[in-house]
């Protein structure tokens, strides 16, 4: 199921606190988009994917904290694509140093078994940047991902590592 409803009067320094709210009591997604309603005014578009068993908690709390007195119920399909969560030895030859780390990198088919894309996880990443960062290697996220997930690409998915020299 997917809830919309919106909000006018919440100061935003109060959306990662109620966010977490609504995915504590069960939701999957949700998405909090700023937005310009009648007469120019500010507002959010809250919308919360969850499955129908949340439906009275997750629809109550938005009633509370939000205030809101009413909100749009939509019934959808939702496709999912198989996918494999694979995790990957990350070997880094920098310069005369070198730094081996691991990062789980999602691969996701066709329905007929065909790579359609992949994503290296962005926490793996983070812990990565990191540890990149603090032997004075400056490297952006945005970099290292493009260059973690191309080397993934490029290696077969049973493959036990990827190797990078940058």
């Amino acid at each position: 199921m997917l809830i919309m409803t919106t909000i006018d009067d919440l100061p935003p320094e109060g959306i990662p606190y109620i966010t977490d709210k609504i995915m504590d009591s069960g939701a999957k997604n949700v998405h909090i988009i700023n937005a310009l309603t009648k007469k120019g005014r500010m507002e959010y578009i809250v919308l919360v994917d969850f499955e129908e068993e949340y439906f009275d908690d997750i629809s109550s709390l938005l009633a509370l904290e939000f205030g809101t007195i009413g909100m749009k119920i939509f019934k959808h399909e939702h496709k999912r694509f198989p996918y494999e969560l694979i995790e990957k030895k990350v070997l880094i030859n920098i310069k005369d140093s070198s730094l081996e780390s691991v990062a789980k990198i999602k691969y996701l088919f066709s329905d007929d078994n065909k790579l359609i894309s992949l994503k290296a996880e962005y926490e793996d990443l983070k812990l990565l940047a990191k540890e990149l960062n603090q032997k004075g290697f400056d490297i952006s996220f945005s970099k290292l991902k493009t260059i973690i997930e191309a080397e993934a690409y490029k290696n077969p998915i049973d493959s036990e590592s990827i190797l990078i020299s940058l």
